[in-house]
């Protein structure tokens, strides 16, 4: 992993959590403690945050976007978070895959009341389970602690005991044929056999993901989902070619359905 892609997560992961401790993004991210304390000495001289004793806090500041570092910018994500929520009804049985989008999600599920969550990602049962309404199932596997998320044969396993009726994909990447991308085998894997065990399957992914791909393939989208969420910055290229195959899209602007 590139520098300036650990800092972007460890941005990320701050804005989300307000602190941090280097133990714990150097077992996230698999590189030593001493190259995380360079990385917030670094984010520490932008006055992204303030270093403590065994971590970092979040410096106070209502801009966020003067954070973005490669396009990020959390607004985005709270975007595609919002218009996801309101999709979600009281007594609704969903799952999160690992990935930011979701844990944005995570966090806004407070006001939801019996709500079944099953996620492979450990932060965001961690951040569930501070709802006393929601009935949080974290599956088994192994840890991977690039993603802080389980993989494997055992979870695919405990995966095909549940049945969802909404399952939120995070995605990292998607070409201009809608072919889905993410960064690891395993999570390709785990979004393929998740879609196999859900009533509604909703892709969720930022306008930027449509300039890029990661290395490994899911599938195309009209195969895998029925809707997705962005930003509303999607360029009207990619507007048109999500109605033509047939994919609802959403963004907090507005909606465009394709044919039933």
């Amino acid at each position: 992993m590139f520098a300036i892609e650990r800092i972007r997560i460890i941005k990320n992961y701050i804005q989300n959590n307000h602190q941090a401790e280097v133990s714990t993004l150097s077992n996230m991210l698999n590189v030593s403690e001493v190259t995380i304390r360079r990385d917030l000495e670094k984010l520490e001289e932008e006055g992204f945050l303030t270093r403590t004793h065994g971590g970092a806090v979040l410096n106070n500041n209502d801009d966020d976007s003067e954070y973005a570092v490669d396009g990020y910018n959390p607004a985005d994500y709270n975007e595609i978070a919002d218009v996801a929520v309101q999709m979600i009804k009281d007594g609704d049985i969903i799952m999160l895959t690992n990935g930011i989008i979701n844990l944005h999600i995570a966090k806004k599920l407070g006001s939801k009341n019996n709500i079944t969550v099953l996620t492979n990602d450990i932060t965001i049962a961690m951040e569930l389970s501070n709802f006393k309404s929601i009935k949080v199932i974290l599956l088994g596997g192994d840890i991977d602690n690039r993603y802080n998320a389980v993989f494997g044969t055992l979870t695919i396993n405990n995966l095909n005991k549940f049945f969802v009726s909404k399952l939120f994909i995070d995605i990292d990447g998607i070409s201009g044929e809608l072919e889905l991308t993410v960064p690891s085998i395993d999570m390709a894997s785990l979004i393929q056999e998740a879609a196999h065990n859900a009533e509604q399957k909703i892709l969720l992914l930022t306008a930027d993901a449509f300039e890029k791909n990661s290395f490994y393939r899911v599938g195309k989208a009209q195969r895998i989902a029925d809707r997705l969420i962005t930003n509303s910055r999607i360029k009207d290229d990619y507007k048109n070619l999500i109605f033509n195959s047939n994919i609802q899209l959403f963004t907090s602007i507005d909606a465009f359905e394709g044919n039933v």
